[in-house]
């Protein structure tokens, strides 16, 4: 009966960290797809920037 609780005891230990080890991985990917899409964003406002300069120097260079 002690070893079967024991058992028990080990075997819910063992799906712990299984479930453990899971809630870490979609942790991680999450980290990851918002690492990727603040980048993505980072250069689009980049871009934005680059864009929004060229218009203003070539309103500046224009006929007046």
């Amino acid at each position: 009966m002690v070893g079967t609780v024991g058992m028990m005891s080990a075997v819910s230990m063992a799906i712990y960290a299984c479930i453990m080890l899971l809630v870490l991985a979609v942790l991680i990917v999450g980290l990851m797809v918002l690492l990727k899409l603040n980048r993505r964003l980072g250069e689009d406002n980049l871009e934005r920037s680059k864009a929004k300069k060229a218009v203003e120097d070539s309103a500046a260079n224009g006929p007046v």
